[in-house]
């Protein structure tokens, strides 16, 4: 976090960009973009111990703080001239100003809570609480809670994220395109706080329903009880909302409620009659019952609260994966003869290697080395040492594939990305085909199973468009959902997220078109051979509305359902169908083994027939890229 510094300036220097100039300044502020503020250091020591040190230290340092100051000290800050300068009006009695957009405002909050303005804070919240209220639709607030997860605003982020719960339900496809608009971490924490509310709403509406829910339905009797003595109905509308909190909302109640007297009404007799009917007349009954069942789902939320983290509050993702993957002791030092050169880990291992074998191998190094270096660098033994990002198990890694040397192998995908990323950065190209010829070969780990997701947000955030492709294609050979990716979320950036989400979707669509291409049976179309089975299924041409042909019905079966399939159930399943259509296909004609001329068919052209539709099923799976890399800065 960037920190104040102070400074000093001539009293009466003519100050450019002056936002504010209180009565009695005998201090400067200045802004990350220099605009400038003179005011009184009393407002600013009383209003936040943090600033107040910081000037303390600068008023000890031009001398006696009683006297006339001849200089006025200066603290640069880094915040902008339009955030401090809104920060002030809630110091200092003049009219509060509240940033105009969501960004802003949420920036302002965080500094004023970074330099411990307690009262600035509750202000600007209620400025904030009179001027805006939390927008309505969906989009603009998981906008505000990605917002507050990255200003570490709690309050915020919890307002926020019970409006999100209330709103929609919290799968991947209800998401659909707006999961860019926050980092895998933040909507990380934002699913597992999900369920921690979903848990709590368990308990808490399952004590309702069985004691307090039938006391606020009165006046009337459905022919269907729960065990509990309330309409069956409204028991299965509050279970509900305890696995999808969005189903409370009246809309949800009354179309509940619409069905079962739909219900009854069709079903109706003089025996079983239902009140059920008169409930919309009866608003006294409804407000009790909601606004109770309100109150238990607002306890339910107030006790998930303290489940909510944020984003800040952990290390972040990357650097525990990078830690994870660290050995428990740091590896032997590469000390090679004749070394002219140091180059030192992050974790401060010293490699002894040739400037000559880094300037062949990286363009990055040569220019780096052909640069004088400061008198005051630092030097081992007396070899110059050049401080690298990278920790000492990468290094050596890399190292080792400089040098006639035994190679070092990764000992996980995620290791050889890294390594992958550092011949990258530092434009080490032939090492970086080598490594990736290793990994082709299997001298080196692959992804495997569902490894394809972490391995794609890596290699998306280190923008290796190979190994992006490769994970992405792998990723569909099984189910894409939340609990899937689980904590690898955490390593999502936002746009990954919804590049992968959308060439899921053009891949499944590619399938659906390939798909009803095979359902058509107009010549010359491949399907065309089936027409003839004296028990079929009658099929209307799409290209020819006209004429009617006809196609076994377990060949369409077959082809309908798996269409079908692939429609609904894009993320909860794997998009496979091309490594298991040929089986499907012969279950499917074995069970239809008594049709004497499907049998012909088959032993004449089936399996040509099933090889066309397996390759084309792969060919329009493959043809689909990621795409939309330039987020990724690639």
């Amino acid at each position: 976090m960037s920190t104040p510094h102070e400074a000093a300036s001539p009293t009466d220097e003519p100050l450019a960009n002056l936002l504010f100039d209180h009565t009695g300044a005998d201090i400067i502020l200045r802004s990350q973009d220099s605009f400038h503020f003179r005011v009184p250091r009393i407002y600013i020591v009383n209003s936040s111990p943090i600033l107040g040190r910081v000037i303390r230290r600068t008023s000890r340092s031009l001398g006696d703080a009683n006297a006339i100051p001849v200089v006025k000290p200066v603290v640069h800050l880094p915040e902008s001239g339009e955030i401090l300068h809104c920060l002030l009006t809630f110091i200092f009695p003049v009219t509060p100003r509240v940033p105009s957009t969501p960004e802003e405002i949420m920036e302002l909050l965080s500094v004023a809570q970074k330099y411990q303005m307690g009262t600035a804070v509750t202000h600007i919240r209620g400025s904030i609480a009179r001027q805006n209220s939390l927008p309505a639709r969906l989009k603009p607030t998981l906008h505000m809670y990605a917002l507050a997860q990255k200003y570490g605003l709690r309050p915020e982020a919890l307002q926020t994220a019970r409006a999100i719960l209330l709103k929609q339900s919290m799968t991947i496809e209800d998401f659909d395109n707006e999961l860019d608009i926050m980092p895998g971490a933040s909507l990380y924490e934002l699913l597992k706080y999900h369920e921690r509310v979903r848990a709590i709403l368990a308990s808490d509406l399952t004590k309702f329903r069985m004691s307090s829910a039938r006391g606020t339905i009165t006046g009337f009797r459905c022919t269907e009880l729960s065990p509990s003595q309330i309409p069956c109905w409204l028991d299965h509308y509050i279970c509900s909302i305890e696995k999808a909190p969005n189903r409370f909302d009246l809309v949800e109640f009354n179309a509940a409620m619409a069905r079962h007297i739909a219900d009854r009404a069709a079903t109706a007799s003089e025996d079983l009659h239902c009140d059920c009917a008169s409930i919309p007349s009866q608003t006294r009954s409804i407000r009790e019952f909601w606004e109770a069942l309100g109150s238990v789902i607002d306890g339910s939320f107030e006790k998930a609260e303290p489940f909510l983290s944020l984003v800040h509050e952990y290390e972040d993702p990357q650097a525990e994966i990078n830690l994870a993957i660290q050995t428990t002791s740091p590896p032997d030092i590469f000390d090679v003869p004749d070394a002219n050169i140091i180059i030192r880990s992050s974790d401060f291992v010293d490699f002894r290697v040739h400037k000559s074998v880094l300037t062949m191998a990286s363009p990055f190094f040569k220019d780096l080395l052909s640069l004088p270096q400061p008198s005051d660098s630092e030097s081992v033994d007396g070899l110059p040492v050049v401080e690298l990002s990278e920790d000492s198990e990468l290094l050596k890694g890399l190292v080792s594939m400089l040098y006639p040397v035994c190679t070092v192998i990764p000992n996980s995908y995620e290791k050889v990305l890294y390594l992958l990323a550092a011949c990258q950065k530092y434009d080490m190209v032939s090492v970086q085909s080598s490594i990736r010829a290793e990994v082709k070969r299997g001298e080196f780990p692959a992804p495997e199973g569902a490894e394809a997701f972490p391995a794609y947000a890596i290699a998306g955030g280190k923008g290796l468009v190979p190994e992006m492709e490769t994970a992405a294609r792998q990723t569909l050979d099984h189910p894409m959902t939340f609990e899937i990716l689980g904590e690898g979320l955490r390593l999502f950036e936002g746009w990954a997220l919804r590049d992968l989400v959308n060439f899921r979707k053009r891949c499944r669509d590619n399938f659906i078109m390939c798909l009803d291409s095979f359902l058509e049976v107009q010549p010359p179309g491949p399907s065309n051979i089936w027409v003839g089975c004296p028990n079929p299924k009658v099929i209307f041409s799409t290209t020819h509305p006209r004429q009617i042909h006809f196609l076994p019905i377990w060949l369409n079966q077959l082809l309908a359902q798996n269409r079908n399939d692939l429609k609904y159930q894009k993320f909860t399943h794997p998009l496979d169908i091309h490594s298991r259509i040929r089986q499907e296909y012969f279950t499917a004609l074995q069970n239809h083994a008594t049709c004497n001329f499907c049998l012909g068919v088959h032993i004449r052209s089936g399996l040509k027939f099933c090889a066309e539709l397996e390759d084309k099923l792969a060919q329009v799976r493959d043809k689909e890229t990621v795409g939309l890399l330039t987020e990724a800065g690639i």
